[in-house]
């Protein structure tokens, strides 16, 4: 210990990690999902996993969903050929942590692409209320 405040270095860095167990009080399971729906309304849930849970609407069937994906779909790989159909102003952020790992994606209807990531990952995200031009209900 003399040492250790000998080369002026921090002994209490070592005391949170040692005051509770890994994992102890958190889930690695909880998301923040923020919407604007592109009108000036933003919505805000927070979604936990096992058990479903949080303030999300349909937690158990977003918690179920992301379970078969495996977390939250990604953007599509770099050189993507997306059509440039435009599915509507609506944005979405996903932010938090899943199977303790960080996340924090970005979700929005500019293209084709995009808005069929968007579909992948309802009922996480909700199904816009507007005709996307792919000549179904908007969703």
């Amino acid at each position: 210990m003399t040492a250790a405040l000998a080369l002026g270095l921090p002994l209490t860095v070592a005391a949170p990690a040692l005051a509770c167990p890994p994992g102890a009080g958190e889930s690695p399971d909880v998301l923040r999902v923020t919407v604007d729906d592109g009108g000036g309304h933003l919505s805000e849930y927070d979604l936990r996993c096992d058990p479903a849970g949080g303030t999300h609407p349909d937690a158990t069937e977003a918690c179920a969903l992301l379970e078969r994906l495996g977390g939250p779909v990604g953007p599509e790989p770099e050189g993507t050929m997306c059509t440039m159909i435009y599915g509507g102003p609506q944005r979405a952020t996903v932010r938090g942590s899943w199977r303790g790992r960080p996340v924090d994606a970005r979700y929005d209807r500019s293209n084709g692409c995009e808005t069929a990531r968007w579909r992948r990952m309802a009922p996480v995200l909700p199904a816009p209320a507007v005709h996307d031009g792919s000549g179904g209900p908007g969703a």
